[in-house]
């Protein structure tokens, strides 16, 4: 970072850069010093899909630390439209730190966008392409439901995030979401959660009954028309996030949130 250059945002703020290996001045895309970096349909290869955004995947870079912010800032301005990149978007792991820094609509921009524009409409595999290059590809797929399952239930450490990801839409009136027995690093665990007909009432019960249980559970519940609850059972609501904290957490617990009439 310190031997690359700074670039301009479209917020007008200016940031730093990485390369994507020792070495180097900045993203090669930016031929700082020189070179042929042209490959798979682009000249963003090497510094959007195996850059340095991966240390934050890997854990190496913490996503909160300011370092995080720069590596998805300039990523997401220079290498990406609406918010997908240019070349094999699922090689991409910014979507993931997305998620882990709670910027719920960068992500779900990354998941519609990526799987509108490689989905198949006749045969619903995936292309590995956006030129048509590469049919049926089971890794395209394989990190579609990756992502599916980062938007539904994400572990942080020594807690297990429900919905952190889904749209509000998700929890319209009169409409559940129901994980039975879902595979999480602190093994089996279920969530069931329904939204009543008036969108006046959500409720969850969430089990995850073995010995290497999460010490936290965390329920994000956002109310399909943005309001905030009245009412609070079973946790403490963060209301930036719109997210239920139930902590310690015993294995199972239940969470009801009640609101006042939508304007």
């Amino acid at each position: 970072m310190t031997r690359s250059p700074v670039v301009p945002l479209g917020d007008g703020t200016w940031v730093p850069t990485v390369a994507p290996w020792a070495n180097y001045s900045g993203p090669v895309m930016l031929q700082a010093d020189g070179g042929i970096w042209d490959s798979h349909g682009t000249v963003t290869t090497r510094d959007s899909l195996l850059g340095p955004i991966y240390l934050i995947f890997q854990e190496v870079i913490d996503p909160h630390e300011p370092a995080a912010t720069f590596l998805i800032s300039y990523h997401n301005e220079l290498m990406t439209i609406r918010n997908a990149v240019f070349s094999q978007p699922y090689y991409s792991r910014h979507d993931r730190v997305h998620l882990q820094r709670g910027e719920v609509k960068p992500f779900l921009k990354t998941y519609f966008n990526e799987v509108a524009s490689l989905a198949d409409r006749e045969t619903y595999t995936f292309w590995e392409h956006y030129f048509g290059g590469s049919p049926h590809k089971t890794h395209e797929e394989g990190w579609f439901l990756m992502q599916t399952r980062w938007m539904l239930y994400l572990e942080k450490g020594d807690t297990l995030e429900f919905l952190g990801g889904v749209p509000r839409s998700f929890l319209a009136g009169g409409r559940r979401i129901d994980l039975d027995g879902v595979a999480s690093y602190f093994g089996p665990a279920s969530l069931h959660v329904e939204t009543s007909p008036d969108q006046r009432r959500i409720v969850a019960h969430v089990e995850c009954r073995t010995d290497r249980r999460p010490r936290a559970i965390e329920i994000r519940l956002p109310h399909p028309a943005g309001l905030r609850p009245q009412g609070i059972k079973g946790g403490t609501y963060e209301s930036a996030t719109e997210t239920v904290r139930i902590e310690p957490f015993s294995g199972e617990a239940e969470v009801e949130l009640l609101f006042a009439p939508a304007p």
